[in-house]
């Protein structure tokens, strides 16, 4: 039984020593760093019609990216509200020109709390200078927030 001990901990040395070990859990690590989302950009909403409090932020899980908005997150209630990726700086947005040149991504499904809004493969980040709440039917912008 002895013998046999000092065997097995010879293997484990040599398996130690030449990372045969640890290479599992390396490459677990990798797979969960992966998973892990990544913080691309974040920030707060400026009042345009309407104050938004709570912050955003757009974040990659995977190979998808997101728009989350936080837990506290409240803006006022309208029929027609939207989320927008927009060329111009969130300065230069109305709600005649929120629109021009911009990539819906969802309607906003609530007023307040958090959300998580999927930004299709198609929407270069870099294209974009704002992000808009935007209620479309009234062509009226509710707030914006500059992502460079």
């Amino acid at each position: 039984m002895r013998k046999r001990a000092i065997i097995l901990s010879g293997i484990a040395a040599v398996a130690l020593s030449l990372g045969a070990v640890s290479a599992p859990a390396s490459a677990a690590d990798a797979a969960v760093a992966a998973e892990t989302p990544a913080l691309l950009l974040s920030g707060v909403w400026t009042k345009k019609s309407f104050k938004s409090s709570g912050t955003w932020e757009i974040f990659s899980e995977g190979d998808k990216t997101f728009i989350k908005l936080s837990a506290d997150f409240k803006t006022r209630k309208a029929p027609d509200l939207k989320i927008f990726m927009s060329p111009l700086a969130a300065q230069n947005a109305n709600g005649r020109n929120a629109t021009q040149g911009s990539r819906l991504i969802a309607p906003l499904t609530s007023n307040e709390g958090e959300q998580i809004y999927l930004i299709p493969d198609s929407v270069d980040l870099a294209s974009f200078k704002s992000i808009l709440i935007h209620c479309q039917a009234y062509a009226k912008l509710w707030s914006a927030a500059n992502i460079r």
